[in-house]
């Protein structure tokens, strides 16, 4: 059984990579607006040779030819690092935010709610864009700059971005994590705890919290696809030289699938590093 658990966990990324392939050379399905599987076999052939030869990979800007190492590991790393900060600000925050709402009265409740209804409700580049205007206006009444909202070489902004990037899913997290404590509130060790005479702020802060934060990562791989498909939008409109707006600019089936593959790599690793966390803290397989 070990052996096939260890063959399964071996085989999901390969099979996940051969499907990265075969849909880079989706643009060859298609010839003359008409149905070819010998053009896409071609196509698929063609882009096989080329990523034979990775590092002779060229990209053309400007009627120029540029290698496309090592830019696209630079746009990789700027990706990463907005990503990854982002689910650590969210993460945080909705953490401050779940024990505000724990702690305060109904008013206070209602209008967390209320704020989180809101945010989840307005599309993502509206969020983007107002934190932008936000930042122009207070800049023109105060003369602080709270920070720059595009990227100018070679001030690659992170901060900012990453920020803006974990909104939507600080209150992802919290509606999530409101409903996790209620659902905590009515376990047994909870009731135990209780009857000890531990106050519960100690029960959650202790027991409850990390409790709430194995549950969330049942969720992780929403998380990141939700957080994924908006890096894009942030990317273009905070002009950050990042993996998803150059995968969307140099889309050839070569590039697209090094860089789809090179994405897809710190992300897989990352889920599979929480789903072994999870299995040998609660030891349940985390399904991703």
């Amino acid at each position: 059984m070990n052996v096939m658990k260890r063959f399964a966990w071996l085989l999901e990324p390969v099979l996940i990579i051969a499907g990265i392939l075969l849909v880079s050379a989706g643009s060859g399905l298609f010839k003359n607006q008409s149905l070819s599987f010998a053009s896409y076999g071609q196509t698929f052939l063609d882009m096989w040779g080329d990523l034979s030869h990775p590092f002779d990979l060229v990209y053309t800007i400007t009627q120029t030819e540029r290698p496309l190492f090592p830019v696209i590991l630079l746009a990789l790393w700027s990706s990463m690092r907005i990503l990854f900060l982002a689910i650590a600000i969210s993460l945080g925050a909705s953490l401050i935010l779940l024990i505000i709402y724990t702690v305060s009265g109904r008013i206070v409740k209602n209008a967390i709610k209320s704020i989180a209804a809101v945010l989840e409700s307005v599309p993502d580049i509206f969020v983007i864009a107002t934190l932008q205007l936000f930042i122009i206006w207070f800049f023109k009444k105060t003369g602080i700059l709270l920070g720059d909202v595009a990227s100018l070489d070679p001030n690659e902004i992170i901060f900012l971005p990453a920020v803006t990037l974990s909104v939507l899913p600080t209150f992802f997290f919290l509606g999530l994590m409101i409903s996790f404590v209620k659902e905590e509130e009515d376990l047994p060790y909870v009731e135990l705890a209780r009857s000890k005479g531990l106050t519960k702020y100690r029960i959650l802060f202790i027991h409850m919290i990390r409790n709430i934060l194995v549950s969330l990562t049942y969720h992780g791989k929403q998380i990141v696809w939700m957080m994924l498909s908006n890096l894009l939008i942030l990317e273009y409109l905070y002009n950050v030289f990042g993996v998803t707006s150059f995968l969307f600019t140099y889309n050839t089936p070569a590039i697209f699938a090094i860089t789809s593959i090179l994405l897809f790599l710190p992300i897989y690793g990352v889920l599979k590093a929480m789903q072994f966390t999870v299995k040998h803290r609660i030891g349940k397989e985390m399904s991703l």
